[in-house]
């Protein structure tokens, strides 16, 4: 009987099992049909009715067999049978949610017109406040190893991108497809945003739960108070890093286009901040308030944070090894046909 834990990595190929009963029955249906039919022709016939059949004669049917039982193991083997074994570790890590702003305010450019000159030269788009988020969390998760992340985005409502998850390469992905636009970008619900983080925190048994929230200006819209929230996320142990992102002052913001040089138009634009909820948020949760005026600051403002926590331990099946068991099934498919050949040549071999 196979081990339950073995899966095949072809089992369409399976399909050729079929063919070896067929294989059988015309291979054996003259033998039922005839069994008298000797190994050779012989004019007086009659003279051997009643001679008894030799051994050789009597084998010759294993013959067959080996090569039908050596084409099925063949056919298993080419099927590429492997053992799985999934394995619970426990690792220390964090439960980490990151909380991303994409309302229409993350399209401003943290950079000085002289700055952006370069860009538009190469017919380039300068990265707004969005595509560097973006950039350096790829980057963080990416430095991760053992820290479960979770994420929301939010604007005028907050949507769950994903849970908690140690599958980063599906969590970069995700973060490849975000667009601004994706959802209504009239709106910071930021209440909204840490209601849903903390909703996907609330469960879990880490021993540091965090939220990261990373916006870049006041709350606008929502129904859930941000400082409510925050004190929900205190009840249940669970600190926020609020992360104010963007320079001083004003920003420059893509107005249309040049009707001459075609070329993408800006405007200096000035966002309302509110850097006193922000600390208050983290004052309530034990958390930490960062204000950061570019990519390098957000990420080494990242990095700070997880710095201060110990790790904690948790469980996770992530340890999936696969190991082949191909070489087993073919070795004895390739031990009967060579056999079942020098048998037939030698042994069983046929004279005329």
């Amino acid at each position: 009987m196979m081990d339950p834990n073995v899966k095949f990595a072809y089992p369409l190929v399976l399909a050729f099992l079929a063919v070896i009963p067929l294989l059988a029955i015309w291979r054996f249906w003259p033998s039922l049909r005839d069994r008298q039919r000797g190994t050779m022709l012989f004019s007086q016939f009659k003279l051997l009715a009643d001679q008894p059949q030799s051994w050789r004669v009597k084998l010759l049917p294993v013959l067959d067999l080996m090569v039908l039982a050596g084409l099925s193991l063949a056919i298993v083997a080419l099927a590429r049978p492997q053992s799985m074994s999934a394995e619970d570790i426990e690792v220390e890590g964090i439960d980490i949610y990151l909380a991303l702003d994409m309302s229409g305010s993350m399209r401003a450019i943290d950079l000085s017109e002289k700055e952006i000159r370069p860009f538009l030269n190469k017919n380039k788009t300068p990265p707004d406040r969005f595509d560097s988020a973006v950039s350096t969390l790829k980057d963080f998760v990416g430095s991760r190893n053992y820290d479960r992340i979770g994420m929301v985005v939010f604007a005028q409502d907050a949507y769950l991108q994903f849970p908690l998850t140690l599958d980063y390469q599906t969590i970069t992905s995700m973060l490849d497809r975000l667009k601004l636009g994706d959802i209504d970008e009239n709106g910071t619900a930021i209440g909204n945003a840490l209601g849903r983080a903390i909703a996907g925190l609330k469960d879990s048994d880490a021993r540091s739960k965090i939220v990261i929230l990373i916006t870049d200006g006041d709350r606008r819209g929502g129904n859930i108070s941000p400082v409510n929230a925050a004190e929900i996320a205190a009840d249940e142990g669970i600190k926020i890093f609020p992360i104010l992102v963007g320079r001083d002052g004003a920003a420059l913001v893509p107005v249309g286009r040049n009707l001459f040089t075609n070329q993408v138009s800006y405007q200096q634009r000035e966002f309302p901040i509110n850097p006193d909820l922000l600390k208050e948020i983290a004052t309530k949760t034990d958390g930490e308030y960062f204000r950061v005026a570019d990519a390098k600051g957000l990420k080494q403002g990242l990095h700070d944070i997880l710095d201060r926590f110990e790790r904690s331990r948790i469980k996770d099946a992530s340890n999936v090894e696969y190991q082949e068991r191909y070489h087993q099934w073919l070795w004895w498919a390739v031990l009967l046909l060579v056999t079942q050949f020098v048998l037939r040549y030698t042994v069983f071999r046929k004279f005329p």
